[in-house]
């Protein structure tokens, strides 16, 4: 029986590294940090784990995150992406006092991709179909904003473009039951939390 602690750490070893950032244009490396650059001018902070940081130590890390962010006159806004089950002392004041502000919190489930791989019956009127057009591109980017309350439409829909046309792997799925790209035990249900901190 797989636990929670499984899935979780299925996660962060499975996720929580390049397949996160796939369209990241640039990637420097701060400590456990990983400083994300995309295109338009985003600027994107993560991490597997801050490897048992004290306080000071992760303080420290926020303030050389920024000032590289601050270097870089094409970035114009910054997300801090940060999990409720990594142990981050201080990382929640430093982010404050720094000028981020949370966003709400988001869930994400967790599971073996296997058990998705089913044929569902859909209502009448609705259809399920691959998107990969331009104008689909961005109709789908618009509905997904009108739905999550986004405001970065055209940004979402040229990021999406921009990972279609590179060919890394948005495209067709893999369809035999396993997670495309990932590695080791696909982890049962579960869920993780986490909070994005906007900073522009």
């Amino acid at each position: 029986m797989t636990t929670s602690q499984e899935y979780l750490e299925a996660y962060d070893r499975q996720l929580r590294t390049d397949a996160e950032t796939p369209s990241a244009i640039a990637v420097r490396r701060v400590g456990p940090l990983r400083l994300v650059t995309f295109a338009g001018g985003r600027g994107f902070v993560t991490y597997q784990d801050l490897g048992g940081a004290d306080p000071v130590t992760i303080a420290g890390w926020v303030g050389e995150a920024l000032a590289y962010y601050r270097a870089d006159a094409a970035i114009t806004r910054v997300e801090w992406k940060t999990r409720g089950h990594d142990r981050a002392p201080g990382l929640h004041d430093a982010l404050v006092s720094s000028g981020f502000a949370p966003d709400e919190p988001e869930s994400i489930m967790i599971g073996e991709a296997r058990r998705l791989a089913v044929d569902v019956a859909l209502p009448d009127g609705v259809g399920v179909r691959e998107v990969t057009s331009e104008p689909d591109v961005r109709a789908m980017c618009a509905m997904q904003a009108e739905v999550f309350g986004d405001t970065d439409t055209e940004d979402t829909g040229n990021a999406v473009l921009r990972r279609l046309a590179a060919g890394d792997g948005m495209g067709p799925r893999d369809r035999s039951g396993g997670a495309a790209g990932s590695t080791g035990p696909s982890p049962r249900p579960g869920h993780a939390q986490r909070s994005r901190w906007a900073s522009g």
